[in-house]
């Protein structure tokens, strides 16, 4: 059987420290992270629609009309997007939470449709009444799915940090 090497070097701990800092900070500030991060999304998209009306003006002759629009559009689009950032957690929200209502519903109508044919569907009716409940908690209750993927980051961070610290680079051979 041929041996795997386990290879830890300096980038995986810079990713691992980058991933802890970002799950510190989504779970203490996520609504900041949401801004600060749809800040620098609005902010590409200017940029890249700057670039494209330079473009646009400077080589006029050689660009087709599509940059002009492109150009344009990029800068509303990242305009919208920095000054809308609680537009865009709601968003995040509505849709995570909306999923996991619609499977708590469909489960739900499915226990009741089974409770002629199946003895386990009490079973199927707590479960699916619990995925209601977190969908409806996930839409109302702001930045708990910003937190969640803050901790779970600080979780795999951690792992991850700990294995290099108990596997140092090259020394540790699985067989």
């Amino acid at each position: 059987m041929n041996n795997l090497i386990i290879k830890n070097d300096k980038s995986s701990i810079i990713t691992s420290l980058l991933f802890l800092i970002l799950g510190i900070c989504l779970l203490v500030n996520p609504a900041g992270m949401v801004r600060f991060i749809t800040y620098i999304i609005g902010v590409i998209f200017v940029v890249y629609g700057s670039i494209k009306l330079y473009n646009y003006y400077k080589l006029k002759e050689t660009i087709s009309n599509i940059q002009l629009t492109l150009g344009i559009t990029a800068i509303v689009v990242g305009i919208i997007i920095m000054f809308c950032n609680g537009v865009i957690e709601f968003v995040i929200r509505l849709i995570m939470g909306g999923f996991i209502l619609a499977n708590g519903i469909n489960k739900l109508i499915v226990a009741l449709n089974s409770k002629n044919t199946n003895n386990k569907w009490q079973t199927l009716l707590v479960i699916s009444i619990l995925l209601i409940i977190v969908g409806l908690y996930v839409i109302l209750k702001t930045n708990i799915v910003l937190s969640s993927i803050g901790i779970a980051l600080i979780i795999y961070s951690s792992i991850d940090l700990a294995s290099y610290l108990l596997y140092p680079k090259n020394k540790n051979i699985i067989k």
